[in-house]
């Protein structure tokens, strides 16, 4: 009797320990995980931090930045250049062109690349000029791009922009960037 006890629990807990197993391999993907400095562009004084997981088909992105316009919506999106392989920087000082003292978006745009992945719903600064951002996306759905059309995200860079220009505020001129690094 001892021994067909100590075989049915033995079977038992195999059991568990197989369907715990398969479970865990069937659902589970691997996370991956990046990290982003936002340093100012345009003289916004913009600063911040990003972090993008992904784990299969969806990706998670916070953003955590002070210097904003206060009390504006700030466009925000993954940017990267059109060959996957090519490494999307943020543009220096020297991509002022027009010599303007504003690096526009035709001027930014050979560094860091076309809008990939907009991070929509764009979050509005609080009256100190902070952002708290959090959004999960589904890739592929909805209009979104594929993972595989995001490609290595170590090739991205996240944009914010948005910045008072002569008393005028314009939503477009960017505002900070970060090249995302892997965790």
């Amino acid at each position: 009797m001892k021994i067909i006890k100590g075989l049915f629990l033995s079977i038992l807990v195999m059991g568990f320990v197989s369907c715990d197993d398969d479970d865990d391999n069937e659902n589970m993907e691997e996370m991956m995980s990046y990290t982003a400095q936002l340093g100012s562009l345009n003289d916004s004084g913009v600063s911040g931090t990003a972090t993008v997981s992904l784990q299969g088909d969806e990706i998670t992105v916070n953003i955590m930045a002070q210097g904003m316009t206060p009390e504006m919506t700030h466009p925000q999106h993954i940017h990267g250049l059109s060959d996957a392989n090519a490494n999307a920087t943020c543009p220096p000082a020297t991509a002022d062109e027009d010599e303007d003292g504003i690096i526009t978006i035709p001027e930014g745009a050979p560094f860091y690349g076309e809008v990939l992945l907009p991070l929509e719903d764009f979050p509005m600064a609080d009256a100190e000029g902070n952002i708290s951002y959090e959004q999960t996306f589904m890739l592929g759905e909805n209009g979104m791009p594929t993972a595989e059309e995001l490609a290595d995200l170590e090739n991205r860079v996240i944009v914010l922009h948005g910045i008072d220009n002569e008393g005028e505020y314009v939503a477009t001129i960017p505002a900070a960037c970060g090249e995302l690094m892997m965790n």
